[in-house]
C-alpha cells in the first residue's frame, strides 16, 4: 500500500511505446495542498507522466496510488470521479460551445447537479472574466482566456488534484505569469496541483516540491527551492553543464 499521506502516488512507474522506454522507474508524490512541478525538455517524458496518471497509456511496470488504494488497473473516467482532474496540454476546450456550456461538460461526471450553481460561481468568482464571456463562444477567445476556462472546466468536477500539463504553452510572458498566479489562487481554494512543465523558472517559484526528468528518469528532486539552487539543475535540465561548471 502507498502512503496514506500521499493524494497521488507513483512508485516505480515505467511506460513503454513498443521498443522505446518513454519513463524508467519514475517515483513522484502529491501531498494534499502542495503544489509539485515535473520539469524537463521536449522528450523527456513529462506528457507520458500525465497519461500514464490518468490511464491513456498503460504501465509496464510499477504501481500508481490515489489516496492508498492502487488505481493503475482503473479506467480513465473512475480516477476522475476519484477526485483528478486534467488541464490537457494545449487547453482543448470546445470551440464552438459556450464558456458556460465548457463548465457544464466538467461537471458532466457528477452523479448529481448538487450545488452545481454554487461550483460555478467558484469558478466565476476566481475568474471574473469568464462571468464576463459566459455567452461568448470558446473558440473565440484568446490563448490566456481558454486556459482560465481549461482550469474552471476542471474546477467543475471538484477535484482533490489538478494535473495541468504545460500551461504557459503559447502564451505570452505577461500571460505566463498570469497562468502560474492561477495555480497559486487554485491552490489556496484547497486543492494540489501537479505542474507538467517546460518553464523551471517559473514552476519553481510556486511549486513546494519538483522533479526533474531527463530521458524518461528522474534526475532531480527536492524541495523547490533546493532544487533551484542545485548545482546539476542545469545540466539535467538543459542536457549539458554551464561554462562554469565545465571551466
Amino acid at each position: 500500500m502507498a502512503s496514506n499521506d500521499c493524494l497521488l502516488e507513483l512508485r516505480n512507474v515505467s511506460v513503454n511505446y513498443g521498443p522505446f522506454r518513454a519513463l524508467r522507474n519514475v517515483s513522484y508524490e502529491v501531498r494534499p495542498g502542495q503544489i509539485v512541478c515535473l520539469l524537463g525538455g521536449n522528450a523527456s517524458g513529462k506528457s507520458t507522466t500525465m497519461k500514464a496518471i490518468f490511464g491513456t497509456v498503460p504501465i509496464a511496470t510499477g504501481e500508481i496510488y490515489w489516496r492508498g488504494n492502487r488505481i493503475d488497473s482503473w479506467p480513465t473516467a473512475a480516477r476522475v470521479r476519484a477526485g483528478l482532474a486534467a488541464v490537457p496540454e494545449g487547453r482543448r476546450v470546445f470551440a464552438r460551445m459556450t464558456v458556460e456550456e465548457n463548465l457544464q461538460v466538467g461537471a458532466g461526471h457528477r452523479r448529481t447537479n448538487d450545488s452545481f450553481r454554487d461550483d460555478l460561481e467558484l469558478v466565476y468568482k476566481l475568474f471574473s472574466r469568464l462571468r464576463e464571456r459566459r455567452q461568448q463562444l470558446a473558440g473565440t477567445m484568446s490563448g490566456g482566456e481558454q486556459q482560465m476556462l481549461a482550469v474552471g472546466r476542471a474546477l467543475m468536477g471538484r477535484p482533490s488534484l489538478i494535473c495541468m500539463d504545460e500551461p504557459s504553452m503559447g502564451l505570452s510572458p505577461l500571460l505566463v505569469r498570469q497562468s502560474f498566479d492561477l495555480i497559486e489562487r487554485i491552490n489556496e481554494e484547497g486543492i494540489s496541483v501537479f505542474v507538467i512543465e517546460q518553464n523551471a523558472r517559473a514552476a519553481l517559484k510556486i511549486a513546494d516540491y519538483a522533479y526533474v526528468l531527463q530521458s524518461g528518469g528522474i534526475a532531480v528532486k527536492g524541495r523547490a527551492e533546493a532544487v533551484a539552487a542545485d548545482p546539476s539543475m542545469r545540466e539535467a535540465y538543459l542536457g549539458h553543464p554551464s561554462a562554469k561548471e565545465r571551466a
